[in-house]
């Protein structure tokens, strides 16, 4: 198995992660296996996050995002991307807004 990834040119109008707001980025990967390939956007934050440390894939959760946001067009990637960064971005808002319980460590 010899898959790979290629990196596209990032188009205007792509939303900001929605993780850790860096800028996201296109890429293509291509399934030698199978002779096809596909498109995703995914987040450009590599690097290790807080307490991660050598894990196998470490940084942003959308730096290596889940099957779903394979797509056979760059157009329907980009899509995907901006609906999943808009509908993530509002559910924190929303439930930021909810008055969490107290902490014990706020106590």
């Amino acid at each position: 198995m010899n898959d790979d990834y290629k990196q596209l040119p990032t188009p205007e109008g792509l939303e900001l992660c929605p993780c850790c707001g860096a800028k996201p980025e296109l890429w293509m990967y291509i399934d030698n296996e199978n002779d096809r390939t596909t498109k995703v956007v995914m987040c450009a934050t590599s690097n290790s996050i807080g307490p991660q440390d050598h894990v196998l894939v470490s940084g942003c959760p959308l730096y290596m995002p889940n099957d779903d946001h394979y797509m056979p067009t760059e157009r329907e990637a980009i899509k995907y991307w901006n609906e999943f960064s808009k509908a993530l971005t509002s559910l924190q808002r929303k439930n930021r807004a909810v008055e969490s319980p107290s902490r014990p460590e706020d106590r």
